[in-house]
Parts: C-alpha cells; sequence; structure tokens
C-alpha cells in the first residue's frame, strides 16, 4: 500500500490553483528580500549616510549569517512532523515575526556614528534569521509537492513570474511612495510596514491552499554529517551550487550598481524607477516563454540562452556607457530577458538534484539541499554586495554630489562588466551539468521501483 500510494502521489499533475498558490509564496518573500536587495544599501548611504563600505560589510555580515543557518533549517525542516507536513507550518507561523523583523530594520533611532552602524546590523541580522526561518521550507515545499520535473518547472516559473511581478511593483512604486509619505527615514518606515502587511496576508494564503502530496520523506532524513557525505557525492547538486555562487555575485554586483549608474550617469534618480521598471517587465514577459521553451528543450539549455542575452547586453553597456534613451533602456530589456532564464533555472533544477542524492546515498532531505545552495545564494549575494560597497569606497563615491570621472568609470564597470564575467563563468560550468527531463523522469520512475522493493538496475546517469 504504501509503495501503491508513493506511485500515485508522484504522478499526479498539479492543478493551476494550487501551482499559482505556491508561486504566490514568492510575492510575500520578495516584498522583503528584493526590497533589500533594490534598496537597502542605498536607505543605508543616502538616508542614514553611512558609509559605502560600512553598509556594504553590514549586509554582507548579514547574508553570510543568514547562508551560514540556511542548511541548518533546512535539516531541521527536513525532519519535522506535524499534521500540516514538515515545511507548512514554518510559513503559517513564522510570517508575523517576519513582518515585524522587517519593519524593525527601519525605524527611526535617532542614534548616529557607530551605534546607527550596529543597530542596523543587529536588526538587518534578526531579520535575516526570522527569513531563513520562514523561507527555506517554503523553497523546499515544492519538491514534497511533487516528483515530476516539469511540474516542477512550472511551480519555478509562477514563483519567478510572482517573484519578478513584485520586482516590477516594487521598483515602480517604491521611490514615489518614500516620497510620498515624506522621504527618508519616516518614509522608508511607513512603506516597509505597509509591504509587510501584505506579504503576511499572501504567506497565510500560500500555507492554506498548498499541501505536501510527494508523500517520500520518511526515508532516511539524515543529521549534518549524513547530509555532506550525501552532497559530496551529487555532481549535478555540485555543478548548480558552483554556477549559483559565481553568477549570483555578478547579478547581485550589477543590480546594486545600477542604481548607482542611473542616479549618477545615465540619468537622474527619477530613471532609477524607469530603468528598474523596464528591465524587470521584459523579465515577467519572458518568463512564460522560457518555461515553455524548457519543456522543448532543456532547463540546461535555457540558462545557456540567458548567458548569451545577459552578458551581451551587459558588455554593451559598458562598452558604450549609454545614457538614459532607448538604447540603454533596450539594454536594461534584454538584460531582464537573461535575468528570467538564470533565476528560472536554477530554482527549477534544485528540486530534481534531490533525486540524484536519494538514489546515491539513500538520503532524501530536500530542506537540507536547498538550505546548502540558500547558503550559497546567500555569501554570494553578501559578497556582491559587500564588494559594491568596498568598490565605492575606493572610487571615491560621495552620496547625492556629482560623482568624478574615475567614479563614474568604476560604477560602470560594476555595472556592465562584472556581471557579464560572471555570468560566462557560471554559464560554463552549467554547461556540464548532466540531467534532463528524460533521465530525470526514469529516476523518479527507478526510486518508486525501489520503494517497493523490485529489482533494478543502478546505471541511470
Amino acid at each position: 500500500m504504501a509503495g501503491e500510494q508513493q506511485s500515485s502521489d508522484a504522478s499526479e499533475k498539479l492543478g493551476l490553483g494550487r501551482v499559482i498558490a505556491y508561486g504566490s509564496g514568492d510575492l510575500a518573500f520578495n516584498l522583503y528580500f528584493t526590497f533589500c536587495s533594490l534598496f537597502l544599501l542605498y536607505f543605508y548611504t543616502d538616508v542614514l549616510g553611512i558609509s559605502p563600505s560600512v553598509a556594504g560589510l553590514i549586509i554582507m555580515a548579514a547574508l553570510v549569517w543568514e547562508g551560514v543557518t540556511d542548511p541548518a533549517m533546512g535539516i531541521i525542516a527536513s525532519r519535522t512532523h506535524s499534521r500540516f507536513g514538515s515545511y507548512r507550518p514554518y510559513i503559517l507561523y513564522g510570517a508575523p515575526f517576519l513582518a515585524l523583523s522587517f519593519i524593525a530594520m527601519f525605524w527611526p533611532t535617532g542614534l548616529q556614528g557607530p551605534a546607527l552602524a550596529l543597530f542596523c546590523l543587529v536588526a538587518h541580522i534578526l531579520f535575516r534569521t526570522v527569513y531563513t526561518v520562514v523561507n527555506i521550507p517554503y523553497v523546499a515545499l515544492s519538491a514534497r509537492m511533487t516528483t515530476d520535473s516539469m511540474d516542477r518547472s512550472r511551480l519555478a516559473g509562477a514563483r519567478m513570474m510572482f517573484a519578478i511581478l513584485t520586482g516590477l511593483l516594487l521598483a515602480a512604486a517604491t521611490l514615489p511612495m518614500v516620497t510620498k509619505f515624506g522621504g527618508g527615514e519616516d518614509g522608508f518606515l511607513r512603506v516597509s510596514q505597509i509591504y509587510a502587511l501584505i506579504a503576511t496576508l499572501v504567506l497565510l494564503v500560500c500555507f492554506a491552499r498548498t499541501h505536501e502530496q510527494a508523500n517520500v520523506a520518511d526515508t532516511n532524513h539524515s543529521n549534518l554529517r549524513d547530509m555532506m557525505v550525501a552532497v559530496r557525492r551529487n555532481r549535478p547538486f555540485l555543478l548548480l551550487l558552483a554556477a549559483t555562487l559565481i553568477g549570483s555575485i555578478g547579478y547581485t554586483m550589477g543590480g546594486k550598481a545600477l542604481l548607482y549608474y542611473m542616479k549618477y550617469h545615465a540619468g537622474n534618480e527619477n530613471s532609477i524607477t524607469v530603468g528598474l521598471t523596464i528591465s524587470l517587465t521584459a523579465a515577467a514577459l519572458a518568463m512564460i516563454p522560457w518555461v515553455m521553451v524548457t519543456r522543448r528543450t532543456s532547463k540546461r539549455a535555457v540558462w545557456l540562452c540567458g548567458v548569451c542575452l545577459g552578458s551581451t547586453a551587459n558588455i554593451l553597456i559598458f562598452a558604450f556607457a549609454p545614457k538614459a534613451g532607448l538604447f540603454f533602456y533596450a539594454l536594461l530589456a534584454i538584460n531582464g530577458v537573461g535575468n528570467a532564464a538564470f533565476v528560472l533555472s536554477f530554482w527549477s533544477m534544485l528540486p530534481d538534484t534531490v533525486e540524484i542524492g536519494e538514489w546515491q546515498s539513500g538520503v532524501r532531505a530536500e530542506g537540507a539541499l536547498v538550505g546548502f545552495l540558500a547558503f550559497t545564494q546567500k555569501v554570494a549575494l553578501g559578497l556582491g554586495t559587500g564588494m559594491i560597497g568596498i568598490l565605492l569606497d575606493l572610487a571615491g563615491y560621495q552620496p547625492n554630489r556629482t560623482q568624478s570621472p574615475e567614479t563614474i568609470g568604476y560604477i560602470q564597470a560594476m555595472t556592465g562588466l562584472a556581471p557579464a564575467v560572471a555570468a560566462i563563468m557560471a554559464g560554463a560550468i552549467i554547461a556540464f551539468y548532466p540531467l534532463d527531463n528524460h533521465t530525470h523522469n526514469r529516476l523518479v520512475r527507478a526510486l518508486s521501483r525501489r520503494r517497493t522493493r523490485s529489482p533494478l538496475s543502478a546505471s541511470l546517469l
């Protein structure tokens, strides 16, 4: 009976409503994550007056801390047993605390100097800790909802669509809303409160409308040592890990530097909203076509196509240093399409590596693998942000002033050249990723037979 139940669960297709419900969770998480990615460094430097290097190091330290806690949270979540499943309880109970910790980062304190920097560091680490507790189980949930590779691509596509649309909303509305609420610290506080309320409501809906259907995970939830052994043997996961690390460093540097590029070179502060809106709109429009291309080709092919588009656009931005106008905005749109392929591919590849680990070692723990990848991504984001802050200081950056030609040159290189080089390096690694849809489907069937103790061949990859 257990084997029959597993087989049924594994083959069950997800309805559109459940796919949308799961994907909507990324709307909530990106009200937090993308807000911080786009505006937190800017808030620290241009609103609070913290030096770029200190601000970058604050963000880097908090992200590295989050990365360190991600694998531990993944293991804890995968070993959790409750009437709601392993992962969904963290979404339900963690959502309100996540909202409060987010608002705390923007709470006006009247502090200055080292005391202000210390408060920002503590508040940011608190937020990142709670974010890990809620987000890692959410991401791992996709591998428990279905074992079908294409359904996982649909889930990842829905996530990325909501993420990009949320980013589009943030890019278009955040700074105008901050201004409407009085600007400065008060404006950012009011906006953070609004976003936190929306995110909490969305996460509660996501919890209510999702279920853990793939009942395959009662086997071998191992400890950290066993998990590390399993990870070292999982070649597709290690390739994905390395490519994600390098690609995310470049992605972060380009995104952070773009705000300074648009404000101080391409146009003015208003061009930030226009540029980000165009880039994220292009990414959103590209997401469904990329999912369709994935069905006809492979996740690896989509990643490499994205590298070609994104790196070409970034190299042209670096080479020609265009100001606000049709050419510049067209390059941002192309870059957005390339970025959409990148984020879709690595998040949809991740759950497929779960079955590789189970096949090789008997260990199936989605949360732990999600935690290891999230650790790599957070370290990359932290390093990218820290490097931007340090390079801005080395370039002689002064907030809210006309920048020197040397400073503009640094900003141009960080905006265009750095993400292009990183994307090409990541693509060179992912070109060796061996797992495609056909192989993964064979693997799922083989695992189903093994759980029913049927004999089978081990030569799948």
